[in-house]
């Protein structure tokens, strides 16, 4: 069985993480993606803005009626930060050992991979689904990529189940064009701006109710 990882502070969720893990379930062939509200990212220079008891509700506001989707917590209750790492082997025995692990990531992550935590280790433990920017450059990964990865990078142009092979653990997505922002987000909140549409059903209620990023 093949599992999607999509981890992130999620502050809030919204539809381009909804669409991502979406768009990973298709081109990958995966059978669930599992959301992981992380809970304290080691590349964030601030704190998030709420807290994870309310980014994790809303992930799992955001994942009703979508069976595929799982809201994840199990980074909750571990010391220090939450490292992909931990959290890559943590899932894959959850998920057992016949399962295979696809972790989904945007382009700008991936370019500071090599900034992360054992990340030579990182091909050996799962497969990588990578999300371009609309406006991406090949240029880029071969000065911001360790040359070990590079020559498993696997370009897709096209949308449709990507085919697998043993010697490409990296899968880069370039047709990918949702530019849905949480930073945006929660700077229209607190202009009291109406950004409901970007957000999935009951997300947009639970911060008004819980009067999340207006100060």
């Amino acid at each position: 069985m093949r599992v999607g990882l999509l981890g992130g502070t999620f502050d809030p969720i919204h539809w381009g993480h909804i669409e991502m893990a979406e768009t990973a379930l298709t081109l990958a062939g995966l059978a669930e993606v599992h959301m992981v509200t992380a809970v304290t990212p080691p590349h964030k220079s601030q704190r998030t803005a709420s807290n994870f008891l309310d980014r994790h509700a809303m992930v799992a506001l955001a994942l009703m009626n979508r069976s595929h989707l799982i809201p994840s917590s199990i980074e909750y209750g571990r010391n220090g930060k939450s490292y992909s790492v931990d959290t890559i082997q943590q899932l894959q025995q959850l998920a057992g050992a016949s399962s295979e692990v696809f972790f989904i990531m945007g382009l700008d992550a991936f370019l500071d991979i090599s900034s992360w935590k054992d990340f030579e280790r990182l091909p050996q433990l799962c497969r990588f689904l990578i999300f371009a920017r609309p406006g991406f450059l090949e240029s880029e990964l071969k000065t911001r990529i360790p040359s070990t990865f590079l020559k498993s990078v696997c370009v897709i142009k096209e949308q449709g189940r990507i085919p697998l092979q043993l010697d490409q653990r990296f899968y880069l997505y370039r047709k990918f064009s949702n530019d849905i922002s949480s930073t945006i987000i929660r700077e229209g909140i607190r202009r009291g701006e109406d950004l409901s549409e970007q957000l999935p059903p009951g997300v947009s209620e639970y911060i008004t109710k819980n009067h999340l990023y207006v100060s």
